[in-house]
C-alpha cells in the first residue's frame, strides 16, 4: 500500500502538471505555487504603477489647489516606495531561490512515497 501525503493528482489533468501519475503530484503543487507568487508579484507591480498614475491624474487636476497637490505627491510617493518594496522582494525571493538552489516557477514539492 503506497501512501503519498501532500499530493495533488486529477487523472483528468494533463501529465505536465502532475495529472494522471500519483508520482507527479509535487510537480502539480509546485507549479501552482510557483505561478500563484509569479501572479502575486505581478498584481502587487500592476497596483503600485496604478497608483502612481492616479497620483500622476491627482497632480495634474490639482488646479493649483495645495491640499489636493499634497495629496497627490503623497500618492506619488507611497506608490513608489510600494514599487521598491515589490521590487525589494522580488530580488530577495530571487536571490534565496538560487542560493538554495531553487527554481520558483518548476518548483517541486517533495512526496513521501511506500
Amino acid at each position: 500500500m503506497q501512501q503519498l501525503l501532500a499530493q495533488i493528482r486529477n487523472p483528468v489533468l494533463p501529465p505536465v502538471i502532475g495529472g494522471g501519475n500519483p508520482e507527479s503530484g509535487g510537480e502539480a503543487l509546485g507549479r501552482i505555487v510557483g505561478n500563484l507568487v509569479g501572479a502575486l508579484f505581478i498584481a502587487g507591480f500592476l497596483l503600485t504603477f496604478m497608483q502612481l498614475l492616479l497620483g500622476g491624474i491627482s497632480w495634474i487636476t490639482a488646479g493649483g489647489d495645495k491640499q489636493k497637490l499634497q495629496e497627490a505627491r503623497d500618492k506619488i510617493t507611497n506608490a513608489i516606495m510600494g514599487l521598491i518594496i515589490v521590487g525589494a522582494a522580488f530580488a530577495l525571493t530571487t536571490l534565496v531561490g538560487q542560493f538554495f538552489g531553487l527554481d520558483l516557477a518548476n518548483l517541486t514539492i517533495p512526496s513521501v512515497g511506500k
